[in-house]
């Protein structure tokens, strides 16, 4: 059982914090992917049309593109 405080870094935070929501949510957003992430919007999509980031199925090909973290983590999983 953890008793008593920590302090984390602003760089420690921001990792905990992005673990966090990265774990919990299975489609991120291109935008918030690239936030998370501290990436750019295009070097995310780059990453896409090289096949290197799983995304969510489209319906249509003008339909919001999303990150697909449920892959992501299954994949990290695999690899472990």
């Amino acid at each position: 059982m953890l008793t008593g405080n920590i302090t984390l870094t602003d760089s420690q935070f921001e990792s905990l914090k992005r673990d966090i929501v990265c774990s919990s949510l299975p489609f991120l957003s291109v935008e918030d992917y690239a936030r998370i992430t501290n990436d750019t919007e295009g070097n995310v999509r780059q990453q896409i049309h090289q096949g290197r980031l799983p995304i969510k199925a489209k319906q249509k090909s003008r339909e919001k593109t999303f990150i697909n973290m449920t892959a992501i983590r299954a994949e990290a999983e695999a690899a472990a």
